[in-house]
């Protein structure tokens, strides 16, 4: 693939080459651009393309692109490159997420060198996108992930038949300051003649909680109590650790014995040797995206359960939130509330995070109680996104910013 020279600025209309993958093509072609697989070549062009701020030398991007193409590949995610035709110069780039059975996930990037007409291109890579995943692939429902500052592809979106589905509050870092993640979905007309219209997500959605009924405790300034070894923090009864390769067997013994199978995900008997490997790698990133903690009792150390930070964006400082308390006897003491507001603090005060959002199954609503009582706000609904009972089920989402969680925290 030929492309045109380094001083060719992004949206110049200079063709030098006659690009040989415009010719021929029967779709993905869209008026300006045309979507295709990921080349070697294009490590020439990765600030973009490439999902990053971080720069990078064209020979380390190559090398990635080797490494993690076959691996997308089989976990069926993959980033299509976009070129703008005549020339075939990468402009930016489409992430298809197929990994889940019942809906594909999508989102655009467009070279940061195009400014605010980077929202033309990515409007264009929606319209390209859409009716293929829907109409040609078949995906019961498609969802897209975009923000508040790109309020044409807004608008492109719901010419297109999708609906706003969750809007959490300061989701993205965009030209220097926070804006709302927003997610629209689409789900599959022959579907919804099936199953019926699942409703507009959004609509569940409300305003901030001004007062939660259990808000995060005051932090005892002298609390001398020793912690168990390695603590994160603690509080009255309760302490985070980091996860040790010899939980493995413990944690897997206590799964084995969970009664209840209507949260999180469905019951399934967890290897010791998957669990020593996962914490044997944690900490090999530093700061890494995925951050699990075990949840002990502070007077003796027992291990009882895990919470989590997830998907980390360190640029917009926000990440999902995760909990499990594995040993039923301590459910319904207060101790998930307790354990969720040390992962809280963990996440607001210590790593200086802005926003964490959560979800829970539709079907769950004692995890969804939970979450508000601690101040989290309905962000809206996901649907189809798992199967239940009685069908493809839904899944509510929750957001909460740090200045709400401290608020609660001083007024309580």
């Amino acid at each position: 693939m030929t492309a045109s020279g380094n001083g060719d600025a992004a949206g110049s209309n200079t063709l030098e080459h006659v690009d040989p993958f415009d010719q021929g093509r029967t779709f993905l072609v869209g008026e300006t651009i045309y979507l295709r697989g990921a080349e070697l070549g294009d490590a020439r062009w990765a600030m973009a393309w490439r999902d990053s701020p971080f720069p990078i030398s064209a020979e380390k991007v190559e090398e990635q692109l080797k490494k993690l193409v076959p691996e997308q590949a089989e976990r069926r995610r993959s980033r299509l490159i976009a070129c703008r035709r005549g020339d075939g110069r990468p402009v930016g780039s489409a992430l298809i997420d197929d990994s889940d059975s019942l809906f594909s996930a999508i989102s655009f990037r467009a070279d940061p060198a195009l400014g605010e007409r980077g929202a033309v291109l990515e409007a264009e890579m929606l319209r390209l996108v859409l009716p293929w995943m829907a109409g040609e692939r078949f995906r019961p429902i498609v969802v897209l992930v975009t923000d508040s500052a790109r309020p044409l592809v807004m608008q492109e979106a719901e010419a297109l038949g999708m609906r706003p589905a969750v809007r959490f509050r300061d989701g993205v870092w965009r030209d220097g300051r926070h804006h709302d993640r927003l997610y629209y979905d689409y789900p599959h007309p022959a579907w919804m003649a099936r199953l019926g219209d699942p409703g507009i997500g959004i609509d569940d959605a409300t305003e901030p909680l001004a007062a939660p009924r259990s808000p995060a405790p005051r932090r005892l300034s002298d609390d001398a109590r020793s912690l168990p070894d390695n603590a994160l923090l603690g509080s009255e009864r309760l302490a985070l650790r980091p996860m040790q390769v010899e939980d493995a067997a413990s944690i897997a013994r206590m799964v084995l014995g969970e009664p209840d199978a209507s949260f999180g995900h469905s019951r399934f008997p967890i290897s010791p040797i998957g669990l020593t490997h996962w914490f044997g790698k944690m900490g090999e990133d530093d700061p890494s995206s995925d951050l699990e903690a075990a949840v002990v009792l502070r007077a003796t150390g027992e291990l009882i359960g895990e919470v989590g930070l997830y998907d980390i964006d360190w640029l917009a400082r926000t990440a999902e939130s995760g909990s499990w308390i594995y040993n039923p006897e301590y459910r319904g003491g207060g101790y998930g509330t307790e354990a969720k507001h040390l992962l809280l603090e963990y996440g607001f005060d210590r790593l200086g995070l802005h926003s964490i959002w959560s979800w829970v199954k539709a079907r769950n609503p004692r995890s969804q109680a939970a979450l508000r009582k601690q101040g989290y706000r309905d962000a809206g609904r996901a649907n189809w996104v798992g199967y239940g009972p009685d069908g493809f089920e839904n899944a509510q989402l929750f957001d909460l910013l740090a200045s709400e969680w401290r608020a609660a925290r001083d007024q309580g």
